[in-house]
């Protein structure tokens, strides 16, 4: 039913796969308990799944529960709870709740850079994600900052490539600086595709 789920939402058919998702999630509760991995995996599903829909209040509470199980029974640094805090960074986003977003993030970040490393690809799209809040919030000194950071220290060539397109700097679209950090981020993406 999951995997049912998971490709409705993949073909925008989000009311049968919210349907799917819910009732996957009830059976899982009911048969293997609140805080069972695959309960929680499916509470994290529903979650995104409902961001997905623009129905931030649910999808943020949701998540908080995710987040509050993995963190008790997962702990503070496994990698599926630092996931589901920077899935509550983008629907903190969604509900332009850009300071909570900022505060949520900066913090999986911090524990990313300690678990991970300051090389590491999730490590560096949590830096560029900072970088979107901050350019969301006029901060455009600081987005940049925060880019060429993720840039430099292991953002992956997918999101190098879309870098200039990406709604969430609209801001910082003009300045000759971004300009010129997207021509960058665009050559690594090509290198790091071309095969040896």
């Amino acid at each position: 039913m999951a995997n049912l789920a998971t490709v409705l939402a993949k073909e925008d058919h989000y009311a049968e796969a919210e349907n799917l998702v819910r009732e996957t999630l009830d059976t899982r509760r009911r048969v293997l308990g609140p805080e069972h991995p695959d309960t929680v995996h499916s509470m994290s599903h529903l979650s995104n799944l409902l961001s997905d829909e623009g129905h931030y209040a649910e999808a943020e509470k949701m998540k908080r529960e995710t987040l509050d199980i993995q963190r008790r029974v997962l702990g503070p640094e496994h990698p599926e709870t630092l996931m589901s805090m920077v899935d509550l960074s983008q629907i903190l986003i969604g509900r332009r709740e850009y300071v909570e977003a900022d505060k949520v993030l900066k913090e999986a970040l911090d524990i990313q850079r300690r678990v991970f490393g300051p090389e590491h690809p999730q490590t560096a799209l949590s830096t560029y994600n900072l970088a979107c809040i901050a350019a969301r919030r006029g901060r455009q000194d600081e987005a940049l900052s925060l880019l060429r950071k993720a840039v430099d220290h292991g953002l992956p060539p997918n999101a190098d490539s879309f870098m200039g397109t990406d709604s969430d700097l609209k801001s910082l679209h003009g300045d000759p600086r971004f300009a010129a950090l997207v021509a960058d981020a665009q050559q690594r993406a090509a290198a790091a595709r071309k095969p040896n």
